[in-house]
């Protein structure tokens, strides 16, 4: 069925009226959201005024004039809405009214402290330890070391002390010797002993002369060693024999033998050596940072690989006054007591000092307070004054040995402050104290001046005082929560905004791949090194110099393709090795190439690595390298002394592979607070 048509005159009536009564509603519809948008609003008073922001109104009080921040660095504050912020020219926007009040401090009522785990304690007064690890090595104390040589020109008959590592007491027979000018020696000293006898009945003037000569005899055998006893005997019976014996002039091991039987040897010329080896060294490398902390007589315990789990213990007797200008380190030397002869002469050392610290950063060391010790072997220690059994040196008292004297009983303890506590940016520490609050507790950051670091507390030189009360964890939430609030804090204290500025030029995506396989097989050739694995050192040595060839360098300009090609050059190893020691001695100037790459370009895929540095690698210039984990894998020294060395810090990833990442040399400590 079809639909009746319409007159056009009733249509055209419908289309117009439905358009005019859509336009009433849309006007009705303005009209109300105007009036919702601004409700009716007392009278403006002299006492305030209204700012118009992003679309917003906001009444402050002139008293107290609104201020502005920046939402990407709440560090800016102006009280100008029209500006922007200088370093990022964002529009700015309203601080809170809940910001009000004191803009250094942040509150948190109870239940919020709790929720953000903050632990708290007073500032004290105590002396903080310090515990410093040093390496070195075993060797003979040379104050027990006796050289045997020969006191007159003679032929070696016989040699009873004929192989190194025996073992001597004093008188023992060490050699025979026959010596032409030694008989004639005993001969002369005879005659002149019964000339003398015979010059009693002569004149004066013969009988002088007879006693003189006798006198010169005497003289010439004790300047040829020997004994005053055996002189006498010569004088009163003679000397019958056709050899001379050597007797050991003190108890020990042979360490060396110079001359065989059946040598003739002259004056001066060396037979053996002799070393008593229950009196030893230990000649630790120490840094410059640590020379402070070590005073002469303090109390050192190391460790060795052939006794792995047990202690030995010994005393500091010498520190070196002049600093390696090569490695940067002064020998300390550790006097040790080795009875059973456990120790031997050669052995790698890993010493532990527990060092007691004070507020101007020397040590205390009051252990040995009061007594008296041997000057040359400070192991032999006693409470009142006498000899060394040793040396037979006087014994002295130890303040006298103590550079500078200890003064340590008329100083206060200092301030000190757990480590956590101590937030760190660039050259600020800042620690945040709490006080009572009505709505809870008051958090105000303070900037202090740190002195000396102990193993878990910092003292404190400024900024504090005894009993304030600090934050030792949950430092950083509170920090976080200063930044939200635009208020202080350790990345803003004492700074003023700047200007932004330009970044850098974005790096091709095939370089920092190539960059990535180089560091990464690198890595790998370290992880071989440490595991005596010369075969797969020279794989991974390979696979290297493949991506180096490969590593494209379009697109890189001026500072960043300079270190790529002199760090590349260096990195190249001349592989494959023959010997597992030549490839040890070339991968320290790879190693200082991979350092370059780092610093220039970040780590490789974000990866954090580890810098690990050997203080006894290449006979004690030191060593260092990159690894991925932070137990130390030395590839200097591999089984023989995997875990020799420490970590001297860490790189961080740089998750941005287009800018320069050039990290800093790591602090001794972390960031504390969480």
């Amino acid at each position: 069925m079809k639909a009746p048509r319409i007159p056009a005159p009733i249509l055209w009536i419908w289309k117009h009226t439905a358009a005019f009564i859509a336009l009433l509603l849309i006007a009705g519809a303005f009209l109300i959201g105007i009036r919702m948008g601004n409700p009716s609003e007392p009278s403006a008073t002299p006492s305030t005024h209204t700012h118009e922001n992003a679309g917003s109104v906001h009444a402050t009080d002139d008293s107290t004039p609104q201020m502005y921040t920046c939402s990407m660095h709440p560090s800016v504050r102006l009280s100008d809405p029209d500006a922007k912020c200088p370093i990022c020219f964002m529009e700015l926007i309203p601080v809170r009214d809940d910001d009000a009040g004191d803009p250094n401090t942040l509150v948190l009522s109870q239940s919020e402290t709790i929720a953000a785990r903050v632990q708290t304690t007073r500032v004290s007064r105590y002396i903080p330890t310090k515990t410093l690890r040093l390496f070195g090595k075993v060797r003979m104390d040379e104050t027990t070391v006796e050289h045997i040589s020969a006191y007159f020109p003679g032929r070696i008959e016989t040699l009873y002390a004929n192989f190194m590592g025996a073992r001597v007491n004093q008188g023992d027979h060490l050699a025979q010797m026959y010596s032409p000018d030694l008989l004639t020696a005993f001969e002369e000293l005879r005659q002149s002993a019964l000339a003398e006898q015979q010059s009693e009945t002569m004149s004066e003037i013969v009988r002088k002369s007879s006693i003189q000569t006798l006198n010169a005899a005497r003289d010439r055998l004790r300047l040829f060693g020997i004994d005053p006893d055996l002189i006498e005997q010569i004088e009163r019976d003679g000397y019958n024999e056709d050899t001379f014996t050597i007797d050991a002039p003190r108890g020990g091991t042979i360490t060396n033998i110079q001359t065989q039987e059946g040598e003739y040897v002259q004056t001066g010329d060396p037979i053996l050596t002799i070393a008593d080896l229950t009196h030893l060294w230990v000649d630790l490398q120490a840094y410059e940072s640590q020379i402070a902390q070590i005073q002469w007589g303090q109390s050192v315990r190391f460790s060795v690989e052939s006794h792995p789990g047990k202690l030995f213990e010994g005393r500091v007797s010498f520190i070196d006054p002049i600093i390696n200008p090569s490695t940067r380190t002064a020998a300390v030397r550790v006097a040790v007591e080795n009875p059973d002869r456990t120790l031997k002469p050669g052995m790698f050392t890993s010493a532990t000092i527990h060092a007691p610290i004070d507020g101007n950063a020397n040590t205390i060391s009051s252990e040995l307070l009061g007594r008296w010790v041997c000057p040359m072997h400070p192991t032999e220690i006693n409470d009142q004054a006498g000899s060394c059994s040793i040396c037979m040196m006087d014994l002295v008292p130890v303040e006298s040995l103590i550079d500078p004297p200890s003064e340590q009983a008329h100083t206060p303890p200092p301030l000190v402050v757990p480590s956590t506590a101590v937030l760190f940016t660039g050259t600020r520490s800042i620690v945040y104290t709490q006080a009572e609050d009505e709505n809870g507790y008051r958090y105000t950051p303070v900037e202090v001046t740190l002195g000396q670091r102990g193993d878990d507390a910092y003292i404190v030189l400024d900024g504090l005082k005894e009993n304030d009360r600090i934050v030792t964890h949950g430092a950083f939430r509170i920090d976080s929560a200063m930044q939200i609030a635009a208020k202080p804090s350790m990345m803003s204290m004492g700074s003023e905004p700047t200007a932004p500025t330009t970044s850098v030029t974005s790096r091709p995506k095939r370089f920092i791949k190539g960059l990535t396989d180089s560091v990464n097989a690198y890595l790998d050739a370290q992880e071989a090194l440490a595991d005596d694995n010369l075969d797969a050192f020279n794989t991974h040595a390979q696979h290297l110099i493949r991506v180096l060839d490969e590593t494209p360098t379009d697109g890189l300009f001026g500072e960043d393709l300079s270190v790529w090609r002199s760090a590349s050059r260096d990195l190249r190893p001349s592989a494959p090795y023959d010997d597992i020691e030549h490839a040890r001695a070339d991968f320290e100037p790879m190693s200082n190439a991979v350092f370059m790459l780092v610093d220039q370009f970040g780590t490789p895929e974000g990866a954090t690595v580890h810098v690990a540095y050997c203080p006894m690698a290449f006979d004690f210039e030191g060593a260092d390298w990159l690894q991925r984990t932070t137990t130390i894998d030395n590839p200097y020294f591999g089984d023989s002394m995997l875990q020799c060395g420490e970590i001297l810090r860490t790189i961080e990833p740089n998750p941005d592979h287009s800018a320069p990442h050039r990290p800093a040399p790591a602090p001794t400590h972390n960031h504390g607070g969480d």
